[in-house]
């Protein structure tokens, strides 16, 4: 993105260079347009930020489905053993949806646990 802006900024260069100015005005023209291409800049980037953290935050079922999963397979099991269950015969796949869903539960929350720690880590610049 910053690339963009500097190629936009060595633009802005050359259109001022071909105005009929002095030299003292052509460099005050181009470094106030160069303030303003970057301070729009600044505030196009503090933006998409704004954007992505309201994104990650997301909302309350992005950030509960894998526990409420959890849970309605839990209840299944638990009602499973006072009523007969045809899913949970020992031959069903349930066991292997389980089996998968419990595996990428732990595994998911253990990923996002050392995601937090690492971009923990490297905003106080450890390694």
């Amino acid at each position: 993105m910053m690339n963009f802006f500097s190629g936009l900024t060595d633009e802005i260069g050359n259109i001022v260079g071909k105005l009929t100015l002095s030299s003292q005005e052509k460099k005050e023209l181009e470094a106030r347009m160069t303030q303003i291409v970057y301070r729009y800049a600044g505030e196009l980037t503090q933006q998409q930020g704004a954007a992505v953290r309201l994104e990650a935050e997301g909302n309350w079922l992005q950030r509960s489905w894998r526990p409420l999963t959890m849970l309605a397979f839990a209840a299944v099991v638990l009602a499973g053993t006072f009523i007969d269950i045809p899913y949970l015969d020992g031959d069903s796949r349930f066991w292997d949806l389980l089996e998968i869903g419990l595996g990428g539960y732990v595994v998911g929350r253990s990923l996002e646990s050392m995601q937090s720690l690492f971009t923990k880590n490297k905003r106080h610049g450890k390694k």
